[in-house]
């Protein structure tokens, strides 16, 4: 893996704080389904969805993220597979996760809970200075409170996507259940904590919060646990705050054109100040909100650098006939970070919401690294 040149900069009052992807995955006892009587867990998409919901209810101080993926030149790192290259979700990027990158927060959900379960969140937030990613399920041990191991969870679900957490407040949720002892017949004590395990070798000591939750103690098993799920969607999915007023649909690639300008005003040491315009080049006014996903292209096509998120997302706009939306970010200098430099002949933003429109393509005929390790720090999507 190409090592990831990281420049934390101001532009224009935002913050430049990483957000990054990759990384190892790490899954928890796995559940074959053999003869086990399994508390159905709802898939990731469906934790993201009801989480969002939670967090509108309440102040958000955690930063919102976007990751686009980095990709080798020709020539250099890593072979990357066509299936990769055709998808806009695919990630590579930062470390994994370490448990003292994060903290976690249980929460319980009486909306999903059952007369035969308990449903709960976990969500990690990352509290360090750097992002981090993680793939699978955390390891999740239920104690008591001098720290002895009352059970743990099995995982549920058989897939997962790569999560990215981005530094000073980037979240993630993993969904679970726990089964009521009094219904399976087992054996039962209340927990006085979880302990969530999330550093790879599983030596990290886990992430503690307080939750009593009564679980069987006999070897039935009684938790469960979905993979992590990132509050925010694929690259150029970001979902709105709260439930805003009514706006037209969300802008798709196909309806806009993209300027890019250079902004020497916001260049500081080591890194370019620059200016996305998107404009709706349609008569059908349509909405937008959080943050393109943008990738760095060769002339053929070839990727040769991603981009991170920065800032808060704010609340959507509508863009009529003509209207535009700006995006502000940096470039780093490969002189500055030691790298042999190319130049790139455009940039691709991803604006449908799913990520699977074509982009939006714009002229850019800015130095990176030849080793694609270059990122971009975006800010998110303004009216202009």
């Amino acid at each position: 893996m190409h090592t990831e040149r990281v420049v934390f900069r101001a532009i224009a009052g935002v913050a430049l704080t990483a957000t990054l992807a990759g990384g190892s995955a790490m899954v928890a006892a796995a559940a074959d389904g053999g003869g086990l009587h399994s508390i159905a867990v709802p898939t990731a998409s469906v934790a993201t969805s009801e989480v969002l919901a939670f967090e509108a209810s309440r102040p958000s101080t955690a930063t919102a993220g976007v990751a686009e993926t980095t990709a080798a030149s020709q020539g250099n790192g890593p072979t990357i597979s066509q299936a990769h290259k055709d998808d806009h979700a695919w990630q590579a990027g930062p470390d994994h996760c370490e448990d003292w990158n994060l903290t976690v927060d249980y929460r319980e959900r009486p909306d999903r809970s059952t007369s035969e379960a308990t449903a709960f969140d976990l969500v990690f937030t990352n509290v360090g200075s750097r992002p981090c990613s993680f793939d699978g399920w955390p390891g999740l041990v239920a104690e008591d409170a001098d720290g002895g191991t009352l059970t743990w969870a099995l995982a549920s679900g058989s897939t997962s996507t790569l999560v990215v957490l981005p530094p000073s407040g980037g979240r993630a949720v993993a969904e679970g259940t726990a089964a009521i002892p009094s219904v399976s017949g087992c054996a039962e004590a209340t927990s006085d904590h979880l302990r969530a395990y999330i550093s790879s070798d599983g030596v990290g000591g886990g992430i503690v919060d307080d939750a009593r939750i009564p679980v069987c103690v006999d070897g039935t098993w009684s938790l469960w646990l979905g993979p992590l799920a990132a509050l925010h969607g694929a690259p150029g999915e970001v979902t709105p705050p709260g439930e805003p007023q009514p706006v037209p649909a969300k802008c798709q690639d196909e309806q806009l054109t993209l300027e890019f300008i250079a902004r020497p005003d916001l260049s500081v040491v080591g890194a370019s100040g620059f200016e996305l315009v998107f404009t709706n080049a349609t008569d059908t006014p349509c909405a937008m909100w959080g943050w393109p996903g943008l990738v760095v292209e060769a002339a053929d096509g070839t990727r040769i650098g991603s981009s991170w998120t920065v800032g808060d997302m704010g609340e959507p706009f509508v863009l009529a006939d003509g209207d535009a939306a700006i995006v502000l970010g940096s470039a780093p200098d490969p002189a500055a970070w030691g790298c042999a430099a190319v130049t790139a002949d455009h940039l691709r933003a991803y604006v449908t919401s799913d990520g699977a429109g074509p982009g939006v393509v714009g002229t850019a005929r800015i130095p990176v690294c030849a080793d694609g390790s270059t990122v971009l720090a975006i800010g998110p999507l303004t009216a202009a």
